[in-house]
């Protein structure tokens, strides 16, 4: 099963599993996997298993970055480096 780990600034980490169809990511309470940083956006970025796993971002204000590239729509791989506004994420599958 796939999951997502997101750190947080205490150099902890929280995984999240990842199911198939949608999940949101930002930081208001009603996303699947909330991230309470300021510079995250309300509604920031969207993953959708369909197959594969692909992350969109969604006009988020500071961006989403792979592998240090911004990007608005990619498909993800194993161990896939995800910046979430500075909020730092790893892809596993």
């Amino acid at each position: 099963m796939a999951f997502l780990r997101v750190e947080d600034n205490n150099n902890t980490h929280t995984d999240f599993d990842l199911i198939s169809g949608r999940t949101s990511i930002g930081r208001r309470s009603d996303n699947d996997i909330i991230i309470q940083d300021a510079s995250v956006s309300n509604h920031h970025a969207r993953l959708n298993f369909e197959e594969n796993y692909f992350l969109t971002d969604l006009r988020s204000s500071n961006g989403t970055y792979i592998n240090g590239k911004k990007i608005f729509h990619v498909k993800l791989v194993d161990g896939d480096v995800i910046n979430f506004a500075g909020v730092h994420a790893t892809f596993y599958e």
